[in-house]
């Protein structure tokens, strides 16, 4: 299908700050794919004590990833680089709730890390930080301090 100018053709690939020689590949989020956040974020589950809940940011974090998921050089073992025929941690192809089972097993900064950069990449999607200037609308006397 042609989208003309609204098209996103390439993945984004993102290297990792405490290992550059291992990327995260995104891909642009469609349609579908909103429409799924949009879904997992209004479903509520019911908890004893507190009644319905929604989705955790935490949660929508490891959706939006595994969503987006477009490959890693990431190894399953040290010795094997992905480069060098060895096993990416994920491969591409893997069901959503597969991936999502391993960003579970993963060092929580390393999902930070890729959350953030998603922010950084994909326009309403990942860990979004207002520019300070934005805070307030643009009123000196109602920038935070935080």
């Amino acid at each position: 299908m042609n989208f003309g100018q609204y098209a996103v053709l390439e993945p984004f690939t993102y290297h990792f700050r405490k290992m550059p020689e291992w990327t995260w590949r995104f891909r642009a989020p469609t349609s579908g794919d909103e429409l799924k956040m949009l879904q997992f974020m209004n479903r509520a589950q019911l908890q004893p004590d507190r009644g319905l809940t929604p989705p955790s940011w935490l949660e929508m974090a490891h959706r939006e990833i595994s969503l987006t998921f477009a490959g890693t050089t990431i190894p399953v073992k040290e010795d094997a680089p992905v480069e060098e025929g060895g096993k990416p941690l994920i491969a591409e192809g893997l069901s959503l709730e597969k991936i999502e089972l391993i960003l579970q097993a993963m060092p929580h900064e390393m999902i930070m890390e890729i959350w953030q950069a998603m922010g950084e990449h994909v326009p309403g999607w990942g860990y979004q930080i207002a520019p300070r200037a934005e805070i307030g609308d643009g009123d000196p006397k109602a920038v935070r301090d935080d």
